[in-house]
């Protein structure tokens, strides 16, 4: 009978037991559905398994404090309830004293706290402030955002931003453009003396050398030395050469301004071309083939000038002793003009059966005053690919040349579309 008894009593207890653990149950179920306790049921297998969340409440703080902005929440009169650790890092003090404090203390003005609370009431949650940091004695610009957080709660949330770095970049932003604007100017002021220098050597120059070559055809030669009528000849050609070199820059400088572009047909431009060098192809017996051009956007003016300064180049450099041809094509389909370049471009090319030149002078052509050739072999002041280049560059363009000695040449224009 004893051990009946204590059997009975190690079963009640076990009752007792369970019944405080099924309580204890009952009452996390009960939070749960009332809301007073964070967690998760998951189905597994058909068994309910129970997971609190506080671990996600850990994260989120952490998350907070591992911000790279300054967070806090305030009440409603600004009363610190919460700083991150970053804010205290902004503010050089410690989180534990600027909690309890009041935020308008770290404004530089402080009246703004009532003005950026207020504007919350009508859903603007963002200005620029000054926050003093380091007990006062440094200040940095900062964004604030601010957030409502009722009726879960009476408070405001804020997330605060150094601008600092941020300042820097457009003061520096600022300065640059300052500059580059002066560069501007100064670079217009010297265009415009070079304008005033071009028109001195066109009007003033010209002039003196104009009576030069007058009056030296009225000197009766035959009242002359052999030599001083020889001097006489050098004087005059010289005179007639500076007098073709001013013309050159002039036109030179001429374009250095964007004309105004307008469909061009090359076709039609090189049939003009031709009847303005018709003496000259005459005289060389020289023959132009054109295939099929297109019409591209342009300045009508520029490709005449571009066309008539290559046509005359091929026929100048043409052999002594054999017939010019010179070729005027688009060359295949669109292309690039550069590697790794992605702009479509269209490829005209000008290909004669002249002198050529070797490779080494092939990057030197279109420098101005650049001359290849003695005065007394070929005529011309260097400047007639120098002006090709420029007007290729007016194009947003580019213009190459390939040549081999005693062959030919072959010019590539490109122009982007």
């Amino acid at each position: 009978m004893k051990g009946s008894n204590k059997n009975i009593d190690v079963l009640l207890a076990e009752i007792v037991a369970l019944k405080q653990e099924l309580f204890e149950s009952n009452s996390i179920v009960n939070a749960i559905k009332q809301g007073d306790v964070d967690a998760l049921v998951v189905q597994k297998n058909g068994v309910p398994q129970l997971y609190s969340l506080e671990t996600a409440d850990y994260t989120y703080r952490l998350l907070i404090e591992k911000f790279k902005q300054g967070a806090l929440s305030i009440s409603n009169k600004g009363l610190i309830l919460y700083c991150n650790d970053y804010f205290a890092k902004l503010t050089g003090l410690p989180s534990q004293v600027i909690i309890g404090t009041y935020l308008n203390e770290y404004f530089d003005n402080p009246t703004q706290f009532v003005q950026v609370t207020e504007a919350l009431k009508y859903g603007i949650t963002t200005h620029e402030i000054l926050i003093k940091s380091n007990k006062n004695t440094k200040k940095f610009p900062a964004h604030i955002s601010l957030t409502d957080l009722t009726p879960a709660v009476e408070a405001i949330g804020i997330v605060i931003t150094d601008l600092t770095e941020k300042k820097k970049h457009e003061e520096a932003l600022f300065r640059h453009h300052h500059e580059l604007e002066d560069k501007i100017n100064e670079l217009n002021r010297t265009n415009n003396n070079l304008k005033e220098f071009i028109h001195v050597i066109s009007h003033d120059l010209k002039e003196p050398l104009r009576k030069i070559v007058m009056h030296g055809d009225k000197i009766d030669g035959t009242y002359l030395s052999e030599m001083d009528a020889r001097s006489m000849n050098v004087m005059k050609l010289s005179a007639l050469r500076l007098n073709s070199l001013i013309d050159d820059l002039v036109q030179y400088s001429s374009h250095t301004a964007q004309e105004e572009h307008t469909e061009v047909d090359l076709a039609a431009i090189i049939s003009e071309v031709m009847e303005d060098l018709e003496i000259i192809i005459s005289d060389k017996k020289a023959t132009i083939q054109i295939a099929k051009l297109p019409v591209i956007k342009a300045s009508r003016v520029q490709m005449r000038q571009l066309f008539a300064n290559l046509v005359s180049n091929a026929i100048k450099y043409s052999k002594s002793d054999a017939t010019p041809v010179i070729q005027i094509s688009q060359a295949g389909d669109l292309c690039t003009a550069l590697p790794n370049q992605y702009t479509k471009f269209v490829k005209i090319q000008i290909k004669d059966n002249g002198i050529g030149m070797e490779s080494s002078h092939l990057l030197k052509i279109f420098t101005i005053f650049q001359r290849l050739h003695a005065k007394n072999e070929y005529s011309g002041n260097g400047i007639g690919l120098a002006i090709c280049k420029k007007i290729m560059e007016n194009h947003s363009g580019n213009i190459t040349v390939e040549s081999t000695l005693n062959e030919g040449t072959t010019f590539n224009l490109y122009f982007p579309l």
